[in-house]
């Protein structure tokens, strides 16, 4: 029977096990979105933008490509949003729609997604990695 330090040695199985923690802090981070415990979706915009990415040379990442992601994982403060190019913002309003040059936005409080939960994922990664494990060393 080999030994843990074996199947790490071997360089398909280390990936396989980092590819599968990666793949469980994915789902985690989708379920919690799904479950409606960091935001209410409206677009599935933000979901649709988080993916994983197998790095060359071993490793995996977990990313999100949304320009936004940040600002709904942390909040922001107020701020000053402009039209682009001299156009207007349109903004839904009684009746119809305002256009403005600018809006003094008050800022949103943070709805943490992509970090909440920590201890259980590090748990489901642990995981999802030893069973990779375990399935090399009954081979």
């Amino acid at each position: 029977m080999p030994s843990v330090l074996q199947a790490l040695a071997n360089e398909r199985v280390a990936q396989d096990a980092v590819n599968a923690m990666a793949e469980s802090y994915l789902d985690d981070t989708l379920n919690w979105i799904k479950a409606g415990r960091a935001f209410t979706t409206r677009t599935g915009q933000l979901e649709q933008s988080i993916g994983v990415r197998y790095l060359l040379g071993g490793g995996a990442e977990v990313y999100t490509n949304a320009e936004y992601a940040g600002c709904v994982e942390t909040g922001t403060r107020p701020h000053v949003i402009n039209a682009k190019n001299g156009k207007a913002l349109k903004i839904p309003g009684a009746g119809g729609f305002i256009f403005r040059r600018s809006v003094n936005h008050p800022g949103s409080r943070p709805f943490p997604y992509f970090y909440a939960d920590a201890d259980n994922r590090m748990e489901h990664m642990k995981a999802a990695g030893l069973l990779v494990l375990a399935r090399f060393m009954n081979e």
